[in-house]
């Protein structure tokens, strides 16, 4: 489990066990966890509304209150494999001022999110990097949870945009596709029909022994992930050291 292995690990020393450095990882990802959600659903509540829709701010989605945006089975993802999704913000597309352009406009604006989001943070895992401190001195405690915060927040995002964007109901990649496409065809059809058995799939492929590393997901959003974490590290700290 993902909490779990955060828990138990000292990204420092790179050494396993409960450790006080556990503890921080534990509260750093929470708060992570609560910005990646929470920021992605606001911003389609918020692009709704640009485009005509109030739909989301009559039911309470343009709120900073997670228990709003929390669904239990993406916060239940969340917490095994670090990647999940929230309670989709309700949209009428009626209300659009440009149904197309809102339609487009909405799907998109979580991941966005996401990814700007994680790009600031990519600026704090450089800045606080470069702190000297000492081991086990306050400085170091507070230089780490920020350290980490910055980290998993980063990562958090980059994984919440990539698994959004798959063409999964009820992502935000299937709306996309939707505003394009006919959503009664096959395909639109037979993922509105078994995206659920999909991703259980996935899960399960994640937990097999010598196969987890070869999974689709895994490797879609390792490999995908990695070089985006890697590219904005780079910018911030050509931008930072230069």
């Amino acid at each position: 489990m993902y909490i779990l292995r955060l828990l138990r690990y000292n990204f420092v020393t790179g050494q396993e066990g409960f450790c006080r450095e556990g503890l921080l990882n534990a509260a750093a990802f929470v708060v992570a966890l609560l910005a990646a959600l929470i920021l992605h659903e606001i911003a389609h509540g918020l692009v709704a509304l640009w485009n005509g829709d109030n739909t989301a701010k009559m039911y309470g989605r343009l709120s900073l209150n997670p228990v709003k945006h929390f669904d239990p089975v993406g916060l239940l993802m969340m917490l095994l494999v670090g990647f999940g999704w929230a309670k989709p913000v309700p949209v009428n597309p009626n209300n659009f001022k440009n149904r197309k352009v809102g339609a487009i406009t909405v799907s998109v604006a979580g991941v966005l999110t996401n990814l700007l989001l994680a790009f600031l943070f990519a600026m704090g895992v450089v800045l606080f990097g470069q702190i000297p401190v000492e081991i086990n001195s306050a400085k170091y405690y507070a230089v780490y949870f920020f350290q980490i915060l910055c980290i998993l927040a980063m990562q958090l995002n980059v994984n919440f945009a990539l698994f959004n964007i798959l063409p999964l109901y009820p992502l935000d990649g299937y709306r996309l596709l939707g505003s394009f496409v006919d959503e009664r065809n096959g395909f639109m059809t037979f993922m509105r029909r078994y995206s659920l058995y999909i991703l259980l799939g996935f899960i399960v492929l994640d937990y097999i022994p010598y196969v987890s590393n070869y999974s689709p997901l895994n490797l879609y959003i390792g490999w995908l992930g990695g070089k985006i974490y890697g590219g904005f590290e780079a910018f911030w700290r050509l931008i930072l050291r230069g």
